[in-house]
C-alpha cells in the first residue's frame, strides 16, 4: 500500500492496460491518495510523487489486513514528512519515528511536564527548539547543525547546554535524543 498526498502525486503517465507496476487500486481516503498494489511497487513507483515529496509505504499484507497495512504506510508517510525525507518511503525505514511521530497523546504528556521549561526559555524557545532539532537531526553534528542554521557552532552549543539545563533531559543519550527531539518538534509546532 502506497499513501500520498493528493497535491503531492505527480501527473500520472498513460500505463499499458497490463502494466505489472501500476496499482490494482487506487482511491481518496481520508484526504489522501492510497495505491494498493498486488505486488511491491516497482521502483518507478517513486515517480509517481512530485520531486521533494514523500510518500509512505508499507506491505506486504493480506487482503484482510489491507487497513492494518493502510494505517502503516499512513505513519509512513507522516514519519518521512516529519523527518524532511522525500520519495517512497518504507515503514521499516522510519518504524522508531513513526511510532513517536503517531502519539499525540504522549506529546502532550512531554508538553506538560516540561511547561515549566517552556516559558522559562520565553522568546529564546524557538531557537532553543531549533538548534536542539537541527542537532539531533544532523547525528549531533554541531558544525553541520550550525550550517543549517546559519549561526556559530559555539551558538549550537549553548543553545543545547540551555535545554538540556531547564529541561533535565539530556539529549546525548539515546532515549534523552528521542525525548529532546520529540519535545522539541511538539514546542515548534505550537507555535
Amino acid at each position: 500500500v502506497l499513501v500520498a498526498r493528493p497535491e503531492d502525486a505527480a501527473a500520472a503517465p498513460e500505463r499499458a492496460p497490463r502494466d505489472p507496476g501500476a496499482p490494482a487500486l487506487s482511491a481518496l481516503v481520508d484526504g489522501l491518495l492510497v495505491a494498493v498494489h498486488a505486488r511491491r511497487p516497482p521502483a518507478r513507483a517513486a515517480r509517481a510523487v512530485r520531486a521533494g515529496a514523500a510518500a509512505g509505504v508499507a506491505g506486504p499484507g493480506d487482503p484482510e489486513g489491507l487497513a492494518f497495512v493502510r494505517r502503516l504506510a499512513v505513519a509512513a508517510l507522516a514519519a518521512a514528512e516529519a523527518a524532511g525525507r522525500s520519495g517512497v518511503v518504507h515503514i521499516a525505514e522510519v518504524a522508531a519515528l513513526a511510532a513517536v511521530v503517531d502519539r499525540a497523546d504522549l506529546a502532550a504528556v512531554l508538553l506538560d511536564r516540561h511547561e515549566a521549561a517552556l516559558t522559562g526559555l520565553g522568546a529564546n524557545a524557538g531557537p532553543v527548539a531549533l538548534a536542539v532539532r537541527a542537532w539531533l537531526e544532523a547525528d549531533r553534528d554541531v558544525p553541520a547543525a550550525a550550517e543549517r542554521l546559519f549561526v556559530h557552532p559555539n551558538t549550537v552549543r549553548n543553545r543545547i547546554q540551555r535545554f538540556s539545563a531547564v529541561t533535565g533531559i539530556d539529549p546525548a543519550g539515546t532515549f534523552g535524543a528521542v525525548d529532546a527531539w520529540w519535545l522539541c518538534r511538539a514546542w515548534l509546532a505550537r507555535s
